[in-house]
């Protein structure tokens, strides 16, 4: 009985072992990218937007992690056996943030890849950081995991902490929509920006501006309260302003900017986002086809404004083909659930005759045997 303690804890040993050598984490970088908020461009506030990570378990990443951050963590993996020892294959790195999503992790993982004895290989690990995220550390797991040909498992990990921060004042313009993105005949388009307060302090005499001096459009929001993010709720510390748009028949077809720009205390410009109107003449549009779909799309998203999304011809076309054949669908699902139905009741009614049919023949059998055997009581 010693004997096989100790050769189970021999084993033990052993599997120990192979798990900590061969495969190691010998390099982190982590870099940061920040929203793209005008205000950013133009403060002039130095952020340290890249770091080396010392490899040791409870250090610190030391760049500057803002709500809305995107972290870029590069890891260098090494197989660390040397000579003839094993390949290793199907080898990938993991980062785990905990609790940083409303209490939830973020996960991400690199794409596999084989390491042979004495090779490493670097790998990219992206991460957006909740806007509504709360300020603290967290900590980040980074682990990375492969396997030699007999499939016996080689794992390495380390955990490090991450802090986010949030400025005083934080306004940003966090989504806009211009739909649809392309206008013909009609003439009308509708525009809707959203603006968030993603900074520790209360913000008033806010203002959210739709601009375009070409299209004589000029409306102002003044006024605008938005709670802390530390303590508001979604709606508190976001404000949504929407303009149905009527371009002047005195217009000529073109290309035409939207500035939605936001405003701290009413003067102060901290964020602008661009949308772009395209203008059609009636007679050119008909309606315009994939081509100017997509052309109308894309305008915005090429001056970097991932905020802005504007809708083509075609995608209003598709949403209400959708609908219709939801309709159709729905439609024909009653027509189906009547006949269903009315099929279900000519069934109920033929067994029920059925029944009927067999009770009534048994009590005339029954009848039968009985005049048969009073019959021969009598004679």
């Amino acid at each position: 009985m010693k004997l096989i303690a100790i050769m189970f804890a021999f084993m033990l040993l052993t599997a120990l072992i192979s798990l900590a050598k061969g495969l190691d984490i010998t390099e982190i970088d982590a870099y940061v990218d920040y929203d793209e908020a005008y205000t950013y461009r133009i403060e002039g506030v130095a952020r340290k937007n890249s770091a080396s990570v010392p490899v040791a378990n409870n250090s610190k990443i030391d760049v500057d992690i803002l709500p809305g951050s995107n972290v870029t963590f590069t890891i260098r993996v090494e197989n660390t056996f040397q000579g003839k020892d094993p390949d290793l294959r199907g080898v990938f790195a993991a980062v785990t943030i905990k609790d940083i999503d409303d209490g939830a992790d973020l996960a991400e993982e690199s794409l596999d890849f084989d390491l042979e004895p004495g090779n490493d290989e670097r790998v990219d690990i992206k991460f957006e950081i909740p806007l509504d995220v709360e300020a603290g550390a967290y900590n980040v797991i980074i682990e990375a995991e492969g396997e030699d040909r007999n499939e016996t498992q080689y794992r390495a990990e380390i955990s490090l902490r991450l802090e986010v921060r949030k400025q005083s004042h934080d306004i940003r313009i966090t989504n806009v929509l211009l739909n649809p993105g392309i206008t013909g005949c009609d003439r009308k388009a509708r525009l809707t920006a959203e603006i968030t307060n993603a900074g520790s302090n209360p913000e008033s005499q806010l203002a959210l501006e739709f601009k375009s001096s070409e299209l004589e459009v000029n409306s102002i929001d003044k006024n605008i309260f938005l709670e802390s993010s530390d303590e508001a709720s979604e709606e508190e510390k976001t404000y949504t302003k929407t303009l149905n748009i009527d371009v002047l028949q005195s217009i000529k077809a073109g290309t035409y900017p939207f500035f939605i720009n936001l405003y701290w205390k009413e003067i102060a410009l901290f964020d602008q986002k661009i949308a772009e109107l395209v203008v059609r003449d009636c007679s050119s549009s008909g309606f315009y086809g994939a081509e100017n779909n997509e052309e109308g799309s894309q305008e915005g998203a090429e001056e970097g404004n991932e905020a802005v999304t504007i809708i083509g011809p075609d995608d209003e076309n598709d949403e209400k083909s959708a609908g219709r054949e939801g309709e159709s669908q729905k439609g024909e699902l009653i027509i189906a659930t009547k006949e269903t139905r009315a099929l279900n009741f000519i069934l109920a009614a033929m067994l029920l005759g059925g029944a009927v049919i067999i009770i009534l023949a048994a009590l005339a059998v029954i009848g039968y045997l009985r005049n048969k055997k009073d019959g021969l009581k009598l004679s």
